[in-house]
């Protein structure tokens, strides 16, 4: 009759333990040998169940094995306890790892001896990835120049050195504490924020010491699963000296490097909250611009770092000026513009406190500044502009503060001015020329205007000066006094001054052809023009180029070009006259020429300045320096010619005096080329 449904025959379970993943097997307790095995077993000693039977261990797992396992059969026996442990075997060439446990059956002496071994190598393998995943995190965490923390549920599981060194505390008063406890208050709402939206972030906040500074630092928040548990790992780096670094550079980008003022950079955006500070009503605020006196002086014979020392002491006396008057002033605010220039913001209430301010500031500089051991005076030109009316931006402000300041300058330095609107007409104008001047000479803008020197009865031509005209549409006509200066700053008097020269003795030719045999024309030099070091080669080629003789041109210099006793300038003016060229010294009498000087001077002609002819024959003084001149000249064997001669008076004044050549308007005055000839084509009677 076959077994029930209900039961299991004795088959069934004899094939069931052949199915489980377990080997199993049971031996006599006395004799040692094996009373059944399955499978599993039997295969540990290459045997079918069947043959396992009847066999001892060591027959079915070899005597070394048996050796082994020995000690744990003994006390399974002695102490009729079951006994579990694990070992390694080698099987197929492969190392594994069981857990055997050995369970005595029995009373009161266990007559059987129940073996149940275990494959456990995928649980060891995961045992040794697990620990030597733990080894290479403590490395890590003990490694890391960072601070680490484990937490779950906000319950501090682990920490790192770092964070323990950073935070002052050790790894048991970290160690089950909350996170939130090591977060100063301030930051609690946005830490419990964090944690509570589970997301994976770094953000800046602060960490809290255990002295109970704050700390800032970058939290940078992950999830891990560790040891079967979900943790949150927070990496804590400290941005101390990060945040240091920024805060040096910040300052560096808006202070100067020497003194530690606020650079130009902070100067525009104070004058931009200034303003802004004004408000509707626009209440009024003065920019002062210092510019040091001294400094240039201090850097030639001292050198730059002696100059650098000067600007710091400054720098210090004005600050601690600024200091001392903001209490009292409300705003007293200096900032370093650049090489010896400073700039200092101040709000008055009235004009009257304005004045009272600035020569408080003048007052800085009457004590000598201190550097070393040696003492300098050092003093500033001041210029002064004032929001709104002066400027309405901050570049107007200190373009019209330095306008001021230039004029100060003029002024004999030491001094301060306030800005008016002449000084911005002027600059502008200025500025204007100084954009055009660059194209004038391509575009055809200059011209020459020629007026005669005469002999006193005006019949006879003696000589024309050339002069420089501009013919600036926007700007109309400009004399040279104009732009001149303009063109010796931008280095452009060089090309300007040798257009005038070809266009001078272009002029001859043509004068030359229509009658006048004996043609000369005087040119003005700039002295930047005259130490030029190639300008005799220039003048001697274009003399060549036009086919002309150093008889036809004459060239005027000042007093001031010619002081001084310069070895190159002496053979420039000699090679020159060796030339033939006629050397003159325009303006004479308004320089300082020593007479000594004036004797070794290859100079032919001395024009007497219009200003002493103006005054004749009124002025005894006048006519005395004239006299003067006229006898000088003469004694030198020089030609003497009146510059400015307007009126009937004047003529025979100087007639009287001795004086046979006269420049002026009761003559002619300065015409274009074309006009020029024409005068020219009626005094020759043609």
């Amino acid at each position: 009759m076959p077994a029930s449904s209900s039961t299991l025959s004795l088959e069934d379970l004899m094939r069931l333990m052949d199915e489980v993943p377990v080997m199993l097997a049971c031996f006599d307790a006395a004799t040692h040998r094996c009373l059944y095995a399955n499978v599993h077993y039997a295969r540990l000693g290459g045997l079918a169940p069947e043959q396992a039977v009847g066999r001892t261990a060591e027959e079915i797992i070899g005597q070394e094995a048996t050796e082994r396992i020995r000690p744990a059969v003994e006390r399974v026996l002695a102490e009729r306890t079951t006994v579990t442990y694990s070992r390694s075997i080698d099987t197929d060439g492969q190392r594994r790892w069981i857990e055997v446990s050995l369970v005595p059956w029995g009373a009161p002496q266990p007559e059987r001896l129940f073996v149940m071994i275990t494959d456990i190598t995928k649980h060891r393998a995961a045992e040794l990835a697990s620990k030597q995943s733990s080894d290479r995190l403590a490395k890590f965490m003990a490694a890391s120049v960072e601070g680490i923390a484990f937490h779950v549920g906000g319950v501090i599981t682990d920490v790192n050195p770092p964070l323990l060194r950073l935070l002052g505390y050790d790894n048991d008063q970290m160690t089950g504490r909350r996170t939130i406890d090591f977060v100063p208050p301030s930051e609690h709402a946005r830490v419990r924020q964090v944690m509570s939206s589970g997301a994976e972030l770094s953000y800046e906040s602060l960490a809290l010491h255990r002295d109970g500074h704050a700390i800032p630092v970058e939290y940078i928040v992950r999830d891990m699963d560790w040891a079967g548990q979900r943790q949150r790992m927070i990496v804590v780096r400290d941005l101390t000296e990060s945040r240091a670094a920024q805060d040096r550079i910040r300052f560096l980008a808006v202070h100067d490097a020497l003194t530690g003022l606020p650079n130009r950079v902070h100067l525009d955006e104070h004058l931009c909250e200034m303003i802004d500070m004004s408000g509707p009503e626009r209440t009024p605020f003065a920019v002062l611009f210092l510019d040091l006196d001294q400094l240039k002086r201090v850097n030639d014979s001292l050198g730059h770092a002696s100059g650098d020392e000067v600007l710091i002491a400054v720098a210090e006396k004005l600050s601690a000026f600024c200091a001392a008057r903001s209490p009292l002033d409300r705003e007293a605010w200096l900032a370093r513009h650049g090489g010896d220039e400073f700039v200092m913001t101040y709000r008055a209430a009235d004009h009257a406190q304005l004045v009272d301010f600035v020569d408080s500031v003048r007052r800085v500089f009457e004590t000598p500044t201190q550097v070393g051991t040696r003492s300098f005076r050092v003093t500033a030109s001041i210029g002064v502009a004032i929001y709104p009316e002066d400027g309405e931006t901050p570049s107007q402000l200190l373009k019209n503060a330095d306008a001021a300041m230039y004029l100060a300058k003029t002024a004999g330095r030491d001094a301060a001015r306030y800005f008016d609107r002449a000084i911005a007409r002027a600059a502008d104008h200025a500025l204007m020329i100084e954009e055009a001047l660059g194209p004038a000479i391509e575009k055809g803008e200059f011209e020459l205007y020629f007026q005669p020197e005469l002999s006193a009865d005006g019949k006879r031509l003696v000589c024309v000066e050339a002069l420089l005209r501009w013919n600036r549409g926007d700007l109309g006509v400009l004399t040279p006094d104009e732009f001149i200066p303009v063109a010796e700053s931008l280095h452009q008097i060089v090309p300007l001054g040798q257009w005038v020269l070809d266009s001078a003795m272009t002029q001859l030719a043509r004068w030359r052809a229509n009658g006048w045999h004996d043609a000369r024309v005087a040119v003005n030099l700039s002295s930047n023009q005259f130490r030029s070091p190639d300008f005799v080669d220039s003048v001697l080629a274009a003399l060549q180029r036009h086919g002309l003789t150093g008889a036809s041109l004459e060239l005027e210099l000042t007093e001031r070009m010619l002081m001084g006793n310069d070895p190159a300038m002496q053979l420039a003016l000699t090679r020159l006259r060796d030339a033939g060229i006629t050397l003159a010294i325009d303006d004479f009498g308004t320089g300082f020429s020593s007479l000594s000087r004036l004797r070794t001077l290859p100079v032919e002609t001395l024009k007497i300045d219009q200003s002493f002819v103006r005054e004749l024959p009124a002025s005894a003084s006048s006519v005395a320096i004239v006299n003067t001149i006229i006898e000088l000249a003469h004694g030198l064997a020089m030609t003497a010619v009146a510059e400015g001669v307007e009126t009937t008076e004047q003529r025979q004044c100087l007639e009287s005096l001795g004086c046979r050549v006269m420049q002026g308007f009761l003559f002619a005055r300065p015409m274009p080329a074309a006009e020029f000839d024409r005068w020219l084509q009626t005094l020759l009677g043609r």
